[in-house]
């Protein structure tokens, strides 16, 4: 689940960048490459300014806990989250 050079990561949701999910890879408002998702970031502006590291990491255990049940998705997501960008600042 951690970025890396060969799949960088939504550093608002941690949604991985791969090839699956490059179309979601969000647009700054002049039109260049964001590094946050369609999911959180459009046009330069986040689709909900006022979200808390607990709101994303909510919004993305449905999806982890596909793979890995909602425990430990919960668990990873809530250790993970916090990490990127929009959250250190």
């Amino acid at each position: 689940m951690s970025g890396n050079s060969k799949c960088p990561v939504c550093q608002s949701c941690g949604m991985p960048f791969d090839e699956a999910h490059l179309e979601y890879l969000a647009k700054e408002a002049d039109g260049s490459d964001s590094v946050y998702c369609t999911y959180c970031y459009k046009d330069g502006a986040f689709l909900d300014a006022d979200a808390t590291v607990g709101d994303v990491v909510e919004m993305g255990v449905p999806h982890l806990a596909q793979k890995i049940g909602e425990q430990a998705a919960r668990k990873q997501l809530s250790e993970f989250v916090p990490t990127l960008a929009r959250w250190k600042g």
